[in-house]
Parts: C-alpha cells; sequence; structure tokens
C-alpha cells in the first residue's frame, strides 16, 4: 500500500470518529453481575460488557439469575432482574422512554429526567425522585413504588400510585382492570436496589475508593488511580464500534466510564499517571480522548497504535508533538490483523524511538473536546 493512500484505503476506524465527535444519548452499562446480552439498534446481538455505551434502540435480555445496572443518565438509573427483557426506546431528554417486554426492573431516581416506562399493557411516567419497580409477563403488569409517586396512564384515564402502594394491571390494553394492593416484602432484586442506591455518589466519592485525588500545580483537582506498578490509561481494554458513535473505548478497569469519557491522562513524574476531570459537569460525552495513529513499514501499514490526550491537546502534525507519547506506557500498539479480529490481548507498549516504522497520524480532534 503507497503511504500517499494509506489514509484514504484505512477503513473507517482511521476517521476516529470516536475520538472527534461528542455523542449525546449514551448510557452504559455500570453493574453487570451475571451475563446478558446486547440486541443492537443497528441489528445483530452482543455479549453484554460492562462499561460499553448502550445507544437508543438497544434492548438487554438478561439469564436468569443476573443483575444488572444502566446508567441512563445523570441521577437515572435502570436495573434489571433476571430473564428480564428491556429497551432503551429514546435517551433524549426530556423524551426519554424505556419499553418493558418480560421481567422485572426498578428505575431509581435522584435527578434528572424521569423516563417514560411502557410495559405491554400500560404506561407509567415517574413525578420525580423515588424508586419504581415494574414486572411484566403472564398477561398482567405489577407495579410497585417503594418511593415517590408515578403516573399509571390508561386508556381509561391516569391513575396515581404512591409510597408503599402496589398496582397490578391485567385484560386487554384498550380496557385494562386494575386491582391495588399494599408492597410485599423486599425480595433479593429489592436489596440489589438497596445496595445500589446506597452507592451511589459524587465523582469524588465514586472515584475514592479506586484512587486518590491530589492538586497538581497548573491543572488543580486531579485523580490518581490506584493500579499496579507500570499502569497506563487506554492498556487495560478493547476498542468497539458502534455506528453512529464510531470507536469507543471499553475499559476493564470497574472504575474507567467517567475517566476514559470525559476528561484527559497526563502523567507526573512523582505521582504517575492522573486524570485531570473535565471543568465542567455538562462536558461533552466522548467515545475516547486519545489519537490514533499508523505504523507503516515499506509503505504497508502494518500496525495501529494510540496516545491519550493531554489537558487542552488539540491535533498535532507529530506525534513526537504528543505530550503523552514521551511518558511511559503512552503509546499502546496493535497489529492491524489484531485489531480487527478483536484479539487485544498482549498489545505493545514501545517508546517514541523504539517505534518500528514511519508514523502516519489520523483525523484532528476538535478543539471543542478539549476539556482543559
Amino acid at each position: 500500500m503507497r503511504a500517499g493512500a494509506i489514509i484514504a484505503a484505512l477503513p473507517a476506524l482511521l476517521l476516529l470518529a470516536a475520538a472527534s465527535t461528542p455523542v449525546p444519548d449514551v448510557s452504559h452499562m455500570s453493574v453487570l453481575e451475571g451475563s446478558a446480552i446486547i440486541g443492537r439498534a443497528e441489528g445483530g446481538n452482543v455479549t453484554a460488557l460492562r462499561n460499553a455505551p448502550l445507544l437508543p434502540g438497544d434492548t438487554i435480555s438478561t439469564a436468569s439469575g443476573t443483575l444488572a445496572e444502566v446508567q441512563l443518565a445523570p441521577g437515572v438509573a435502570l436495573r434489571l432482574d433476571g430473564q428480564t427483557r428491556a429497551a432503551l426506546t429514546s435517551l433524549a431528554f426530556g423524551r426519554s422512554e424505556l419499553r418493558l417486554f418480560k421481567g422485572t426492573i426498578a428505575v431509581s431516581l435522584t435527578g434528572g429526567d424521569a423516563p417514560q416506562i411502557d410495559t405491554p399493557s400500560i404506561a407509567l411516567r415517574p413525578d420525580g425522585p423515588g424508586r419504581y419497580r415494574v414486572s411484566a409477563g403472564a398477561g398482567e403488569s405489577v407495579i410497585v413504588v417503594h418511593r415517590g409517586e408515578l403516573r399509571v396512564i390508561t386508556p381509561n384515564g391516569t391513575q396515581f400510585l404512591g409510597p408503599g402502594e402496589q398496582i397490578t394491571i391485567d385484560g386487554p390494553a384498550t380496557s385494562p382492570h386494575l386491582s391495588y394492593a399494599v408492597v410485599p416484602p423486599n425480595d433479593a432484586f429489592d436489596g440489589f436496589n438497596e445496595t445500589r442506591d446506597a452507592a451511589r455518589a459524587s465523582i469524588r466519592d465514586e472515584l475514592a475508593p479506586y484512587g486518590r485525588w491530589i492538586q497538581i500545580k497548573g491543572y488543580g483537582s486531579a485523580w490518581s488511580p490506584r493500579e499496579f506498578a507500570g499502569w497506563a490509561p487506554y492498556h487495560s481494554g478493547r476498542w468497539l464500534w458502534r455506528r453512529g458513535i464510531g470507536w469507543t473505548w471499553i475499559p476493564r478497569e470497574s472504575w474507567g466510564w467517567r475517566p476514559f469519557h470525559y476528561g484527559t491522562w497526563m502523567h507526573d513524574p512523582t505521582r504517575g499517571w492522573c486524570w485531570i476531570p473535565p471543568p465542567s459537569a455538562s462536558a461533552p460525552w466522548a467515545a475516547s480522548n486519545a489519537v490514533f495513529f499508523a505504523v507503516v513499514v515499506n509503505e504497508h501499514a502494518q500496525s495501529l497504535g494510540w496516545v491519550p490526550l493531554a489537558p487542552r491537546e488539540s491535533y498535532h502534525a507529530t506525534l513526537n508533538d504528543y505530550r503523552n507519547a514521551s511518558a511511559p506506557g503512552g503509546i499502546t500498539i496493535l497489529p492491524f490483523p489484531r485489531f480487527y479480529s478483536g484479539d487485544f490481548s498482549q498489545p505493545s507498549f514501545p517508546t517514541l524511538s523504539q517505534l518500528p516504522g514511519r508514523i502516519v497520524l489520523q483525523a484532528p480532534v476538535e478543539r471543542s473536546l478539549i476539556s482543559r
């Protein structure tokens, strides 16, 4: 492959949509105890992964005994019991909507946009913060309000459900029958919800168990992860392609959602790798904040590499100009065949001087994404 044709010939990966386009309406699998299948909106089924992005139109099907949580938006969590199938119909603010086909879900709200919840027989709308449990199957829907207030929307009008109340809806959707009862004793799924509600915290508190918050001159507040010697960002995980957002980084680190999709990374000589959070809580989500490059040997692109962006960094003409390219572990490369086959085991972490060929940088990173 001639050097002049490298960028044109390489697939959409090298357009780097993942690092250059902020994408709204993205949720993610924040907890997965067990297994689940994601039916992608664009078609096809994949195994659910913790920290993987979920998009409008995706469906989630959990296996027996599984407990899962999806962070729909700040302050809005969807939780799924085992043998449950639900869809993220819409994630747009003011129009978020979920559909429960079968099984049991809970929606926990501490703020944010309350989603409409559709079952085969009824539509539900939380009126504010609280926790709402919904089950569907065998021709009926059962709704429980643990906290908060809920509107039950039927063809015959709207009913209101308060804390400690349960309603069962059966019969045809055009003329459903409603029966009320008190909330039954908690089961294992309720216990899971109580535990997850108690675990909610600010960004600082969320990351504190996994590292320490420090002050770095010139950058302000930063977070230093408590990881093994030689750890570096964008080493442990994989790239995943999703239509509409491109290549996105799926970290193996349990804490990885925020640090790899918001803010940037820098290497401090005494503290090691540190995450610099965005200056605003409303900073846009990014599939990753990294730049790709091709390693070209004898006019053939043999490997793909990536480097995390440093604070206040935008596109540079050469790899040497990226500050993190000179940091320990800042460069990761993987042969193209392994990248496309999904084999992200045993990547290489060369220094700049050890790169085996000529470097061709890919797509600039938009300045609008440079948070600090």
